[in-house]
């Protein structure tokens, strides 16, 4: 939800963040499953989420991720995390993953103008 709860954006609060209690939030995502299966889930979020770009590599992280929690709103939590901190969330265009590294580039040598 939006609170103060590790470092969030809300107002500050006297009472302990605690895992799952939005009683103090200002507001929180609303977005119930249609289904408790772990690929409905994935498939709904990546829909709303990233409009349908993540990947079948993440996809599949995200759902056994899912799978391996059995408290179910934790579980839905924790998808909705990963997938806001996947390269297809903060993109706007289809993230091609090829395996390489990507090259670090060169520092520019200082002009020495201001």
């Amino acid at each position: 939800g939006v609170s103060a709860c590790n470092d969030g954006f809300g107002e500050t609060s006297s009472k302990p963040c605690k895992e799952g209690d939005f009683s103090n939030a200002v507001a929180k995502l609303s977005y119930e499953p249609s289904s408790g299966d772990a690929d409905t889930i994935v498939s709904e979020l990546a829909t709303l989420l990233t409009s349908g770009r993540l990947s079948a590599a993440n996809k599949q992280v995200i759902k056994e991720a899912y799978s391996s929690m059995t408290d179910t709103a934790a579980a839905l939590r924790l998808a909705q995390q990963l997938i806001i901190s996947s390269p297809e969330f903060h993109t706007s265009n289809t993230v091609q993953m090829n395996g390489e590294s990507r090259t670090i580039p060169t520092n520019p040598e200082p002009s020495g103008v201001p």
